[in-house]
């Protein structure tokens, strides 16, 4: 009997979001609608440029979204990652713990807490611009071994594929799931990671992971197909391959099974986390043991409540509806 339900590592960060115009997105020299890395001294430039604009702040980071909303639905969840001891840094072990989050957040003074800022134009979209800062830091001395070997699930993004240092962890977080039967589950997060690290995710989804989460985009750079051809070639790994079709809805292919998820009806507002939230869903359901269509809706469900507001936050409405199914 396993003790915990899935256990994360990955990058802590404070999401910091702003709604603007397009017209600022260009004059920032911005490209919309996708993720940019930068360092403090740009993200604080950005964010000076937005002085007198109110926003929102909530914990961020891929796989922390999936693990917050995993822990609201009543999972038991364990996340690592790495922090500052500075006020995001604090407020990110705040808000795990009162979420009931197992937390291994080691404090790092050479980098300040990562920050995400999420620029939403009117149209929905998101633009990032994400200083990973501490967090390029997590090294494999600080893996919570113990908590990966006794979860069902070890969940996982591409994001953290960045430093050296990140990718030795993932691979002996990794290794440590494989020796004790425990489940690995890969986001691939964003376009702009595959286009860094195609190779690398191929290798992880064919040698590596039981369950795939990409969009369109992602399955369309990591294969050079189409989303329906890619989700088979995922599958044909023996990985459970989900792949999101945005207002198309998704499909989920195991093995010859293939299950079509109709997407859930919504006015797009904000689409930060919309995959994240996503993944959220579908592993909520697969800790319960139900079918993949059933979990698909679930899924579908989460992401289509996340999109229709500002900040990636699941309402209580949204958290009963996908309780009930």
């Amino acid at each position: 009997m396993k003790s915990y339900d899935i256990t994360s590592v990955c990058n802590a960060l404070m999401d910091v979001l702003i709604e603007t115009t397009d017209a600022d997105i260009t004059k920032l020299g911005l490209t919309k609608g996708i993720m940019h890395l930068v360092d403090s001294t740009r993200q604080a430039e950005v964010l000076k440029h937005f002085t007198n604009k109110p926003r929102v702040t909530e914990l961020g980071g891929s796989s922390m979204n999936a693990i917050r909303t995993l822990a609201s639905l009543g999972h038991k969840t364990v996340f690592a990652g790495m922090v500052n001891d500075d006020e995001f840094g604090n407020i990110i072990r705040e808000r795990t713990t009162a979420l009931g989050i197992k937390a291994y957040l080691g404090g790092h003074n050479e980098a300040s807490t990562g920050s995400c800022l999420i620029l939403i134009t009117p149209d929905g979209e998101r633009t990032m611009n994400t200083n990973l800062g501490a967090s390029r830091l997590y090294d494999a001395t600080h893996i919570p071994h113990k908590e990966i070997a006794e979860s069902k699930v070890f969940h996982f993004c591409g994001y953290q594929w960045d430093t050296d240092q990140q990718k030795v962890a993932l691979k002996n977080s990794i290794k440590t799931a494989r020796a004790n039967d425990t489940l690995i589950s890969f986001d691939i997060a964003d376009p702009f990671v595959v286009s860094r690290n195609r190779d690398d995710f191929i290798k992880l989804i064919t040698d590596e992971a039981d369950i795939v989460f990409a969009n369109k985009e992602e399955a369309r750079l990591l294969f050079n197909s189409t989303p329906e051809d890619a989700a088979r070639r995922i599958a044909a790994t023996g990985a459970i391959a989900v792949v999101k079709l945005g207002a198309e809805g998704a499909i989920v292919i195991k093995g010859k099974d293939e299950f079509k998820i109709a997407p859930v009806a919504t006015t797009v507002v904000d689409t930060t986390a919309a995959g994240d939230m996503f993944a959220a869903g579908f592993l909520h359901g697969f800790l319960k043991n139900r079918t993949l269509d059933v979990c698909g809706v679930m899924a579908a469900t989460l992401a289509s409540d996340v999109i229709s507001r500002v900040g990636a936050k699941i309402s209580d409405s949204a958290l009963k509806a996908v309780r009930s199914l």
